[in-house]
């Protein structure tokens, strides 16, 4: 059974070749270890470890994602509706999923703008 390293510090990074990248990384007793990860990994490993960090209890409340962007298309290759939000992966919808958050959508938007204005305290 493998033991499991607890990093606690990046002592160093290497760009070893144009799709890997080595991360070396330290526990608190200065033992290193180095792992290599590949460009998909690493961007996979990125998108992972920023949830955690915003889901982590340490940090305590996570405030609501407002993206700055988003887009809409169709599959090139299957019959879905795509929503993208600034440059994260796109979630992909059946044709009647989509109707369903459109009206949706709608419907608290305009339940939002017929709500009086709040006062500041």
């Amino acid at each position: 059974m493998k033991d499991t390293f607890a990093a606690t510090a990046i002592s160093r990074t290497t760009r070893t070749e144009c799709s890997a990248v080595e991360l070396e990384l330290a526990d608190a007793e200065g033992r290193i270890t180095t792992v290599r990860v590949t460009a998909d990994i690493a961007l996979s490993l990125a998108q992972t470890l920023k949830e955690f960090a915003e889901s982590s209890s340490c940090f305590g409340a996570t405030p609501t994602k407002m993206p700055k962007t988003f887009s809409v298309g169709t599959g090139q290759f299957d019959d879905v509706v795509l929503i993208r939000f600034e440059d994260d992966v796109p979630y992909a919808l059946g044709a009647d999923e989509a109707m369903e958050l459109g009206e949706a959508l709608i419907d608290q938007s305009e339940s939002l703008q017929r709500r009086p204005l709040r006062a500041l305290q």
